[in-house]
């Protein structure tokens, strides 16, 4: 059983509540309005360092 450290679920509850606030965006302005595509890219940051984050584990 993997042990999740406090830094990994910080970035794991980060990653859930960019996701809620995105779709929040998408549905109130629509899928191409600038404040979607910024939460969207935000949300590929955080998703960015989580996989580095795994990647440098595993190697």
């Amino acid at each position: 059983m993997k042990v999740i450290k406090p830094a990994e679920a910080k970035l794991n509850q980060a990653i859930i509540v960019k996701q809620k606030e995105m779709l929040e965006c998408a549905k109130r302005y629509g899928m191409t309005d600038r404040r979607t595509v910024l939460c969207s890219q935000q949300l590929d940051v955080l998703l960015n360092k989580q996989l580095k984050t795994s990647l440098s584990l595993t190697g």
